[in-house]
């Protein structure tokens, strides 16, 4: 694949920096009224969010990977047959939807990325995808054909910046994934299985490198889909790359090898009892060649006296009582004192004297290691 090499794609950044600071630019959101940045912030967290400007807001059609026919019988949607296959049952698939926005024959990457859990009659907003809280309003039985893709999102500033091009990326949204935390194991396991059948029913001979990211559950579904697509030795020459916000997997089942063991987040807000439940990812992941994880936690309880949370990877024996940042080369992880809503979107949770801080340490943050790492 050709790509724009580090070096120069820094260099880059900081000439778009430049001309931001100067005034020939627009501010971190890229459209006019977006809150400028708090004085308070760092330079650094400043900088970082003015290092990746916005892309281009777009307009998509979602499918629904089952469909209902013009009888009410349940269909598998075109190009997504590997949902139905994989066995879940016909209503639980009819609630996945998937924008597909760039399908060129070419596919040299593959970029998937993932909103939350839809927890409400509204839809869910996402900083990943760029989605809206109501980008459901125009669903049907067969497909939502009016989607607005923030150009902030992670999704569209990726697209922008063209180190997957889109010529020769296939980039698909998921609206939503339907993979709900409550669900059992094994309905959890065939929605896991048909999202891989369907991603690797995307590579070509061209294929170099696979990205994955998601929000809340939707951080969890990437982290297992990565797990599937790793032990997959056919895979082994496509470079794995996973961005997860605040994954959350479900302690009480083992999900992700996650289990009762709180790990205290050392930036929680004063009076807080952020954490995230531990997992020994390495356990989790025997074979990482060519695998590239960050994570940013904060592990704020979704939902008070549940005890839903993100996990935490920790070293050695037993998981301390109170994290530290990780890098374990391929495995990276930062803690944050955010919010779950304001790390699955810093454009529309945090206030506005917090927001550049917010998208420098979420969105921009998995940008720049990103960068770092591609070839």
């Amino acid at each position: 694949m050709v790509r724009t090499g580090s070096v120069a794609r820094r260099v880059f950044s900081r000439l778009k920096l430049a001309l931001l600071l100067t005034g020939a630019g627009v501010g971190c959101g890229g459209e006019p009224g977006t809150p400028e940045a708090d004085p308070g912030d760092t330079a650094e967290a400043q900088a970082q969010a003015l290092s990746y400007p916005s892309g281009s807001s777009q307009t998509v059609v979602s499918r629904r990977v089952v469909y209902r026919d013009g009888s009410g019988a349940y269909q598998a949607a075109a190009g997504f047959e590997q949902f139905r296959a994989a066995g879940a049952s016909d209503g639980t698939l009819h609630n996945i939807r998937i924008a597909e926005v760039d399908a060129p024959a070419v596919r040299e990457a593959l970029v998937i990325m993932s909103a939350g859990q839809k927890i409400s009659s509204s839809g869910h907003s996402s900083g990943v995808t760029g989605q809206a809280s109501n980008w459901d309003a125009s669903c049907n039985s067969v497909s939502c054909p009016n989607v607005s893709l923030d150009g902030r999102s992670l999704a569209m500033k990726l697209r922008a910046l063209g180190w997957f091009p889109s010529g020769r990326t296939y980039l698909s949204v998921v609206n939503d994934n339907n993979f709900d935390h409550l669900f059992d194991s094994d309905t959890k396991q065939r929605i896991v299985n048909g999202f891989s059948n369907w991603l690797q029913a995307q590579v070509r001979p061209e294929t170099s490198a696979i990205y994955l990211a998601g929000s809340s559950r939707g951080g969890c579904l990437m982290m297992r889909l990565a797990q599937a697509l790793r032990a997959n030795t056919a895979l082994d020459g496509i470079d794995i790359y996973v961005s997860s916000f605040d994954g959350v997997c479900r302690n009480s089942q083992g999900e992700l090898g996650t289990f009762d063991s709180k790990i205290n987040n050392p930036v929680r807000p004063w009076g807080t009892f952020y954490g995230a439940w531990a997992t020994n990812l390495t356990a989790q992941f025997p074979r990482r060649g060519r695998l590239h994880i960050f994570h940013v936690v904060g592990g704020q309880e979704v939902a008070p006296a549940t005890g839903i949370r993100a996990f935490s990877g920790y070293a050695g024996s037993t998981p301390p009582s109170t994290g530290t940042n990780l890098d374990w080369g391929w495995y990276k992880q930062t803690w944050v004192k955010w919010k779950h809503k304001e790390i699955g979107n810093p454009y529309t949770d945090p206030s506005a004297s917090n927001q550049a801080q917010a998208v420098a340490e979420t969105v921009d943050a998995h940008l720049t290691w990103l960068d770092a790492r591609l070839p």
